[in-house]
């Protein structure tokens, strides 16, 4: 709970009219599927193809967050105070949200004792 997730500079983020974040990221691909992609025209001008992501009111007050300072649980002391959850229920969804943003290559974590920043 003490790391911090960084935005990867690869994600590009825009606002729908309702203030909402649309992440646009480049889709990882295994290098035979990516072979398969170049095959097929997927893959345009040396460029992988992106996928989109829209996240919804809960996950966009969480991405605000994410600047490398905030630690996990403070961003999920944020989402409790908010839509009035317990810290812990909180703490577990903020936590999943993460991990998939992670998955998705969207995020990386530093440990939260890193002097360097």
């Amino acid at each position: 709970m003490a790391c911090k997730p960084l935005k990867n500079l690869d994600v590009e983020e825009t606002r729908s009219e309702n203030g909402l974040v649309l992440l646009a990221y480049p889709l990882r691909l295994k290098p035979l599927f990516a072979d398969v992609a170049k095959r097929f025209g997927m893959w345009k001008e040396g460029t992988p193809p992106m996928k989109r992501l829209e996240l919804d009111e809960m996950g966009t007050l969480v991405w605000d967050m994410i600047d490398g300072r905030n630690s996990v649980k403070k961003i999920a002391a944020s989402f409790a105070e908010k839509y009035n959850v317990l810290p812990r229920e909180a703490e577990v969804a903020t936590a999943s949200f993460l991990k998939d943003l992670g998955k998705r290559g969207l995020i990386a974590f530093s440990s939260g004792d890193d002097k360097n920043r």
